[in-house]
């Protein structure tokens, strides 16, 4: 899995290009990094029992995972991102004719416009 992601973080021509990131290894380091917050709740483990990596890996595919709305509010909190955060919800089309609609961030998904703009604002 490492080499595939170092080979996504390589890619120029793509959605998922991430010009300051070269490997993995960098990504985990400044993941690592960061403050931890009690206010994000405790990590979760899953594990999908149905789902294996491939023919050579059988054993099921396990990840650990933290509410994203709870996730997203500390984000959003810290001021070193502030300048890198976009809010409003935008529609992104690819130059495709006819064009089609791109979902690259979560500020291009239906969920973003639908979330921003609903009356109920317990999230």
């Amino acid at each position: 899995m490492k080499t595939y992601y170092d080979n996504v973080l390589k890619e120029e021509n793509t959605a998922l290009h991430f010009p300051s990131f070269k490997n993995v290894d960098g990504v985990q380091k400044l993941v690592a990094s960061m403050p931890d917050d009690l206010a994000l709740g405790e990590w979760e483990l899953h594990t999908l029992e149905d789902m294996k990596w491939n023919d050579n890996h059988q054993r099921p595919i396990k990840y650990w995972s933290r509410g994203i709305i709870k996730s997203m509010k500390w984000l959003m909190r810290q001021p070193a991102y502030t300048e890198h955060f976009i809010c409003a919800p935008q529609c992104c089309f690819n130059s495709d004719t006819p064009p089609n609609r791109l979902y690259t961030e979560m500020h291009t998904a239906d969920w973003w416009w639908e979330t921003q703009v609903r009356r109920d604002t317990r999230v």
